[in-house]
């Protein structure tokens, strides 16, 4: 009240000329003070509280980086000489396409000797003259058994050629049936000496050239990032991370493309980082033009959800 008195606008607000004509009595002026002073101290308590609600309204703003949905080592399935690579860095490849192969001369062989293998019927037609002819032995035995003109041993040992030929011609079929399989099995090996893309995505390196010998140590050749989407990635300190939760609107602004990206967070880590304190929160951003780069620097910008309680001591404390 006497820091109010000092403004010489409020002292001429209260003289008692004011208050005569305003029709008060000698004692108006304190009152007129008093009412004036209380409007004041509302008013001024008014403005804080709306200061603090702007505040909490204001966004939480972290720095981090984007970073590829998945960074994929693609390795050899076997070892061996390096006879072509396909790619090169910065290509686009599709899921299934061939990036590399290997030498696969051996495994090229063995599949042309398992598709002759199959072609082979000589045995299954042996077998299965044979199989006619001891038929046609066995019904003329009976015939002459019937009329008594064949001893049963004789019938017997007719019956027991057309089992083993029948058996015979079994085996042509099975062996025929197991060279099919061989040959599926020469083809898969050869498959196997390709290098496939498991994904779409984009070549960031090729670790062989042709030539260069692919080990049990080290078979990656070609090192993919699928891009599409990119996450972007920040470090939320411990007592800030009840105002980030999954889902929340977030917009990142990208520094080497100079744009802005309004999307949604979507994965918050469940372990805190010892050494800094920190928890990290991924936002998914859109990139199906494949323009937005992995690695790039970001800012991270989000709205403030939990500083009710704060808002609320602050206006306690004006009261």
């Amino acid at each position: 009240m006497k820091r109010l008195a000092n403004f010489p606008a409020f002292n001429r607000l209260c003289t008692q000329q004011s208050c005569h004509k305003a029709g008060l009595g000698p004692s108006g002026g304190s009152r007129l003070r008093a009412c004036l002073a209380a409007s004041l101290l509302a008013a001024f308590g008014g403005l804080l509280a709306t200061g603090n609600s702007v505040q909490a309204q204001q966004s939480l703003v972290y720095d981090g980086f984007t970073k590829p949905k998945y960074d994929i080592l693609v390795a050899a399935n076997e070892i061996g000489r390096v006879e072509e690579v396909l790619v090169e860095e910065g290509d686009q490849v599709r899921k299934g396409q061939v990036v590399a192969r290997l030498e696969d001369g051996i495994q090229q062989a063995s599949v042309r000797i398992s598709e002759f293998q199959c072609t082979m019927t000589g045995e299954i037609e042996a077998a299965k003259a044979e199989v006619a002819t001891n038929l046609a032995r066995v019904q003329q035995v009976r015939q002459l058994a019937a009329d008594q003109m064949a001893p049963p041993t004789e019938l017997a040992r007719a019956e027991a050629d057309l089992e083993i030929a029948q058996a015979k011609h079994k085996t042509a079929l099975e062996q025929n049936a197991l060279r099919k399989l061989e040959l599926k099995r020469n083809r898969v090996q050869l498959e196997r000496r390709q290098v496939v893309a498991p994904m779409d995505g984009v070549v960031a390196k090729v670790f062989h050239q042709p030539g260069e010998y692919v080990t049990p140590s080290d078979p990656a050749l070609i090192r993919l990032l699928v891009t599409s989407p990119l996450y972007a990635v920040f470090n939320v300190p411990v007592d800030e991370l009840g105002s980030v939760n999954v889902d929340d609107s977030a917009r990142v602004y990208l520094r080497s493309s100079r744009t802005s990206i309004e999307c949604k967070v979507r994965a918050i880590s469940p372990a805190i980082d010892g050494e800094s304190g920190t928890v990290e929160v991924r936002v998914l951003l859109p990139n199906t033009d494949g323009k937005l780069r992995a690695g790039d620097r970001c800012t991270v910008h989000m709205k403030k959800s939990n500083q009710i309680a704060g808002v609320q001591s602050n206006q306690g404390g004006v009261k």
